[in-house]
């Protein structure tokens, strides 16, 4: 098998053989939007939805760490596995990203960077944030580039390859943002422009290239796991396109995962504004001006330590004293961390499925 060289950007293309999923996957993806906008509070949802994106994402690579491994990781500085870090970096990565592309463009520089964060502290490490200058394959674990599935293009190519990508993604053309998203993610895997993390780095891309361009007000759709869920088509239409140079079939499949996942990322908050409701029921009885302070933190933060309420000591012990009386948190003695770990585990459960 030869280096393959998928043809440079623009494509041209038949939106006949995909205006019903475009049309489809449009009104899910607005009727999320229109959810996120018309709530009171909805920095509270970015955490968690990106806690559960971060580790299913992570999980298509073969990582092992759990939606509650990475959460208290953040809380303890002690991760469970290695890949816990990764996981984690992941979310860091788009929460620096929710904030940068309101001022900045998302070009190469900005993809660099989202590289230099993801494998912080990781595997691949010293070549954070720099394309590659090896020739690298795709295929099982521990094969030779004779048994390779697919081989990108030669390390010498990928500077001329991403800055076409970059010139694509800056462009004001006329199409649909998610039809362009969707051949984003297709080139940049196809590039494959780093030795390691380019699975992570182009499913990034899709929930902060939408935000970017003003289609979601947060990038909180839970993209991959609708990707997870259903690994070996994703990876069998992205290999179609390079077979056939036929994009339409690989384009239908990525609108109907943005359909369904915009679905299942507006399930999932309804699921998380119920508990939000029951708690702040169950807590009427407490006499506190602070309550809701506790309830923000719970939930953009369900496992954390007394130091990270903000509150004179005393006051935050008595009313962490009452929601763990209550049942709503769960307290946890975590070998090598001094004072009492907290736990929300309903929020817990509630990303972990």
């Amino acid at each position: 098998m030869k280096p393959y060289h998928p043809p440079k950007l623009p494509v041209k293309l038949e939106p006949n053989k995909f205006y019903l999923e475009l049309a489809d996957a449009s009104l899910e993806l607005g009727n999320l939007n229109g959810l996120c906008q018309n709530l009171p509070n909805p920095s509270i949802l970015i955490a968690p939805l990106l806690s559960k994106e971060a580790t299913v994402s992570s999980k298509i690579e073969g990582t092992r760490s759990t939606v509650s491994d990475v959460l208290k990781f953040e809380a303890t500085g002690i991760p469970k596995y290695d890949d816990t870090i990764e996981v984690s970096n992941y979310k860091r990565a788009m929460l620096m990203a929710i904030d940068v592309l309101k001022e900045r463009k998302l070009d190469l520089s900005f993809i660099k960077t989202l590289h230099q964060i993801l494998l912080e502290r990781a595997r691949g490490y010293q070549k954070r944030g720099k394309f590659r200058e090896v020739q690298v394959w795709v295929g099982v674990k521990g094969a030779k580039i004779e048994e390779a599935s697919y081989i990108p293009p030669e390390p010498f190519l990928v500077p001329e390859y991403m800055e076409n990508l970059e010139n694509y993604i800056l462009s004001e053309n006329q199409e649909h943002p998610l039809v362009k998203i969707a051949i984003i993610h297709y080139q940049f895997e196809a590039i494959h422009p780093f030795e390691d993390g380019n699975g992570r780095i182009g499913r990034l891309l899709i929930p902060l290239y939408l935000y970017w361009k003003k289609i979601l007000n947060l990038p909180i759709l839970y993209i991959s796991g609708y990707f997870e869920r259903y690994r070996d088509e994703y990876i069998d239409k992205l290999n179609y396109v390079d077979k056939t140079q036929n994009y339409e079939e690989w384009i239908k499949f990525f609108l109907i995962s943005i359909r369904n996942q915009s679905k299942q990322t507006q399930t999932l908050i309804y699921k998380i504004l119920k508990l939000k409701e029951n708690v702040e029921e169950k807590i009427k009885k407490i006499k506190s001006p602070y309550k809701q302070e506790v309830i923000n933190l719970m939930f953009s933060k369900p496992f954390f330590r007394r130091s990270d309420l903000k509150l004179e000591k005393m006051t935050s012990i008595r009313l962490l004293k009452k929601l763990v009386s209550f049942g709503i948190l769960e307290e946890l003695d975590i070998k090598g961390i001094k004072g009492k770990v907290y736990v929300f585990n309903e929020l817990v459960k509630i990303l972990s499925y």
